[in-house]
């Protein structure tokens, strides 16, 4: 796992981790929920055995991000620029070429996932949305993504309470400055769905209090090939379904 601080937008100070092969082809970016931040690995066992390449960014508030008020169009307008300009640095050093893109959106990072994939269609490739919920819910949610095992579901792979404790401190790390952020922001979205013509894959637990079908329904309803699968479980799906989720992303 990696970590550094980036310029990103209007010349503010993000941090942005990176997990997986760094020079793989295949890059994906890990939207994460509220509170969350970029340095997390559901699984790293899986994880480096991808093929894939992983980076998130620390939301504006959260871990070592600065603090400042962004939409979430002007979030992945932001996140969109840096990707294009890893991918023009990719194609000159002719180290790696990124020939996909994906994102991935846990929880209430489905929103600025879905919004990337609207508003860039000609850089997503896939898109996948775990445990999602739907902006007017992300608005008032309260609960992080921390559950107990339900009952005769698979075993979450090893160290992840461990590192999704550390996540939760990094994001807290500023106070509640990122989650007030993320709550205005999702409050200005509007009530229809985005658009999106990638292929997506959308993970809801039937045991998941805050992302429930009604959220899945409200993303399905603007997504052209989507696959929606309600399995066991409740908020730690992203652990027990990560092998699923990257291997639908490196097909």
């Amino acid at each position: 796992m990696t970590f550094r601080q980036i310029e990103l937008a209007g010349g503010h100070t993000v941090g942005m981790s990176g997990i997986g092969d760094p020079v793989a082809e295949h890059l994906a970016v890990l939207f994460h929920p509220t509170p969350g931040a970029s340095a997390f690995d559901p699984d790293p066992h899986a994880t480096d055995r991808s093929g894939l390449h992983i980076i998130g960014f620390d939301r504006p508030g959260y871990g070592s991000s600065e603090a400042w008020d962004v939409t979430v169009d002007g979030w992945v307008d932001a996140v969109a620029r840096y990707l294009r300009a890893m991918e023009r640095s990719a194609d000159l050093s002719s180290a790696t070429r990124y020939g996909r893109i994906s994102a991935i959106g846990w929880r209430e990072g489905a929103v600025y996932a879905t919004a990337l994939a609207a508003r860039h269609p000609d850089l997503l490739h896939r898109l996948v949305l775990v445990s999602p919920l739907a902006p007017a819910n992300a608005a008032r949610a309260e609960h992080p993504p921390v559950d107990a095992p339900a009952p005769g579901a698979a075993a979450r792979p090893a160290g992840y309470d461990d590192r999704l404790r550390r996540m939760l401190d990094d994001a807290g790390r500023q106070g509640e400055v990122g989650v007030l952020a993320d709550r205005r922001a999702f409050a200005a979205v509007g009530s229809a769905a985005p658009r999106v013509d990638a292929d997506a894959l959308i993970v809801y637990g039937s045991a998941d209090d805050d992302a429930t079908v009604h959220d899945a329904d409200w993303y399905a309803a603007g997504l052209t090939h989507a696959t929606v699968d309600r399995v066991d479980g409740g908020s730690d799906l992203i652990a027990r379904h990560w092998e699923r989720i990257l291997r639908f992303l490196a097909e």
